[in-house]
């Protein structure tokens, strides 16, 4: 394994300690670090901006050809981390213990050590890892308030309230569907110089209010998670193989939702961002497509396609045929019409 370590004063130290460390230079617009990781330590980029309101937006885009550790020392500046990973995987650790905490795709991690502990990251060698973390300078965040620290939700009072670093905090969970969009938006800006940088301070911001939200949810005991979270679209997408499998014996919504660990409300929120429909007009869409395709690929008559599929009888399956043959030759002919005309 190679080890990287760095002492971090100021949190725009992040990308000059690591450029020193690689031994190449670093870039410097608008006041956003960058450093290209050299061929023979990797591939990828190293981008960090510090702003007024002590939130500094890192990205981490890189493939490792070694397993490579990053040794942040302790620096009294007692940060708070939100720490996202987008691909790949990213392994966190204090060194006042052993244990490892593994970040994966849709998860994200709050991390603050104590005053005595030190920061280790871990990237995998060839193993392609996108990492986007917010570091927070508590001191300087709590200056630019305008209203008193013990005003503010309970919530979060641990993990603005302690600039002495006395409680080391971590906490793993699912970042949102929002805050995926965020930090995409940010890995596909491509604007240059002052636009870019007023752009990156509004989205650190906004995503810095998103996290809080999934914080304060996260942390009520016995309160039913209402924000959909990126990990619940591959649930979505367990649902939608667990319908196609069991279309001849499907149950209620809240039978499948049960059946790959979801609620049926998440279930349906996460099918109309998916597919802008709710799961029932899913499942009438594919049994549909399914009928189509056994009728007139697969041989099969009325009565076995109603069977296979698990619809209520004939006339009911000859009602919702006939309303789809209709709105098909309805759509040709609208289609056919438009194209006499810009012709």
């Amino acid at each position: 394994m190679k080890s990287y370590k760095l002492k971090i004063e100021q949190v725009d130290d992040f990308v000059p300690e690591i450029a020193g460390a690689f031994g190449v230079n670093f870039t410097n617009s608008f006041g956003e670090f960058a450093v290209k990781i050299p061929s023979h330590i990797g591939t990828g980029e190293i981008k960090g901006i510090n702003f007024p309101n002590g939130i500094g937006l890192h990205i981490i885009n890189c493939d490792m050809h070694d397993d490579t550790e990053f040794y942040f020392e302790n620096n009294g500046i007692n940060s708070l981390r939100f720490i996202y990973c987008m691909k790949g995987e990213i392994a966190h650790k204090f060194s006042s213990s052993e244990e490892e905490i593994a970040i994966r795709r849709a998860e994200h991690l709050i991390a603050a050590p104590t005053y005595e502990e030190d920061q280790i990251y871990i990237i995998k060698k060839d193993s392609p890892a996108i990492i986007c973390y917010l570091e927070i300078n508590k001191v300087k965040f709590q200056e630019q308030l305008s209203y008193d620290l013990n005003k503010i939700d309970a919530a979060y009072y641990p993990l603005f309230a302690d600039v002495n670093g006395l409680t080391q905090i971590a906490h793993k969970g699912y970042y949102s569907l929002q805050i995926s969009d965020i930090i995409g938006s940010i890995l596909s800006n491509e604007d240059q110089g002052l636009v870019r940088t007023n752009y990156l301070g509004a989205k650190a911001l906004e995503c810095t209010s998103l996290m809080l939200k999934l914080y304060r949810e996260d942390s009520l005991e016995g309160n039913k998670r209402t924000t959909l979270r990126l990990s619940d679209m591959d649930t979505v997408v367990a649902a939608v193989n667990y319908i196609e499998n069991n279309i001849s014996k499907l149950e209620t919504i809240p039978e499948i939702a049960e059946a790959v660990g979801i609620e049926a409300y998440r279930l349906q929120d996460g099918f109309k961002r998916n597919y802008g429909m709710t799961v029932n007009d899913y499942i009438k869409e594919y049994r549909l497509k399914r009928a189509l395709t056994m009728l007139t690929s697969e041989d099969k008559n009325v009565s076995e396609v109603v069977y296979a599929l698990g619809l209520s009888s004939r006339s009911y399956f000859s009602k919702i045929l006939k309303k789809s043959m209709v709105f098909l030759l309805l759509h040709c002919a609208i289609c056919q019409s438009s194209n006499l005309v810009y012709q």
